[in-house]
């Protein structure tokens, strides 16, 4: 049996994460803009490198695969060269940082949310005390606009409205509203407090959500020295459509977040400007006309916002993760023309617990466990499974005859 192996991190540049086929190194790309030539370049350093695979993650890194313990020193010289990566371990796992890719082109956005970006980054880098935080622990920057980031975990957000920008915590809608110049120092300081009160908990809470189960969202603002009337956030849409032509850009899906490094040379080929990597596993295109889209599409890109394998995710599985029991990508492929019409996630195939390519529940949860497969429905996959150690085949015919959910 495979014990999913729990690091409670996520790998970087500087500290990268052994996987089943080698180094997985991730880059985080400051507001998700991606320079062409850099692109270019670290589309080479993969292939070279690695096995030629990068993945878009759930928060927008993008990472290389593949790479060769004995390369590795090579790789970090090079990307450092260019400089995308920090100058050390720690300063590199505090950065994260999420923000919405499209402030300056999208007209329903309430202010910059890249520039917020740069500079929350560069606090956070200064400020050595936070490098205690948890592995894990990241910001999300939300500019109001089209493109909204309620999904995407993360710890302490920072969303733009008319008068300013709100401060709330993962797991409360209450915020703080402060002045736009103020909200980077206001983020901080809600760091901080994370630090200190966690430290009064045995276990301390390694997320915002867990601190706020325990003390209350009252408590975390005060300590930070927030503690004025708050207000409460509107729920809000997160469904603008990603994929396909639109008046500013083009956006293209990648199907479980994964592109190859031709794939990355097509698209800084194809980009007129930059890249926009989301952490919705799809990548914008700005000032470029629908008529590329057909093109991407012969390259195994997703270009519509119908495509079936946009409606399931799935981990690498094995034999790419050493955690996994089972292969997650071809049969997730299989079971999503079962259902052609289905709009959001669906299905979620993981080769583990671990959760990597989904922390959502989801109607359908398949989990590898000793070579089978645990079912488990509208749930995640730590949730008791309905179903266990079944066989793909069994899994394709529960759901084919519509019996999956008795």
């Amino acid at each position: 049996m495979n014990e999913p192996l729990i690091r409670g991190w996520c790998p970087g540049a500087r500290r990268p994460m052994q996987s089943g086929d080698g180094l997985i190194l991730r880059l985080r790309i400051t507001g998700g803009r991606f320079a062409l030539g850099l692109a270019h370049t670290v589309a080479e350093i993969a292939r070279r490198y690695g096995n030629g695979e990068l993945d878009l993650g759930r928060r927008g890194g993008l990472q290389l695969r593949g790479v060769r313990n004995d390369d590795y020193a090579a790789v970090e010289t090079e990307l450092a060269m260019l400089g995308l990566i920090d100058a050390d371990a720690d300063a590199e796992a505090v950065r994260n940082v999420v923000a919405s890719p499209l402030s300056d082109l999208d007209e329903m956005a309430q202010g910059d949310a890249f520039l917020l970006a740069k500079q929350l980054e560069a606090a956070l880098v200064a400020d050595e005390s936070l490098r205690q935080l948890p592995g894990k622990f990241g910001f999300s920057i939300d500019d109001g606009g089209r493109f909204g980031l309620s999904d995407v975990s993360t710890d302490i957000r920072l969303s733009f409205l008319q008068d300013g920008v709100a401060l709330s915590l993962n797991g409360d809608a209450r915020a703080i509203v402060v002045r736009t110049e103020d909200a980077v120092a206001g983020a901080l300081r809600l760091a901080h407090a994370f630090l200190d009160l966690a430290s009064r908990i045995d276990p301390p809470p390694r997320r915002m959500a867990t601190l706020v189960g325990h003390v209350g969202p009252e408590a975390i603002f005060a300590a930070a020295g927030l503690g004025r009337e708050g207000v409460t956030l509107a729920a809000r849409s997160d469904a603008a459509p990603l994929i396909g032509a639109f008046p500013t850009h083009v956006g293209i899906g990648l199907p479980f977040g994964r592109l190859t490094a031709n794939q990355l040379h097509l698209l800084a080929d194809t980009a007129a400007s930059d890249l926009r990597l989301t952490p919705f596993r799809a990548v914008l295109l700005p000032g470029v006309p629908a008529d590329v889209l057909p093109r991407l599409a012969e390259a195994g890109f997703a270009t519509a916002s119908d495509d079936p394998l946009l409606a399931v995710a799935a981990c690498p599985g094995a034999p790419a993760c050493a955690s996994a029991t089972i292969e997650t990508r071809d049969l997730a492929r299989r079971l999503a023309r079962l259902k052609p019409a289905a709009r959001g996630i669906w299905l979620h195939v993981s080769g583990c617990e671990k959760s990597c390519a989904s922390s959502a529940a989801h109607a359908v949860t398949l989990v590898g466990r000793d070579g089978g497969l645990d079912l488990v429905l509208d749930g995640r996959p730590t949730d008791p499974p309905r179903h266990a150690g079944l066989t793909p085949e069994a899994v394709e015919a529960l759901i084919r005859s519509g019996t999956v959910e008795k």
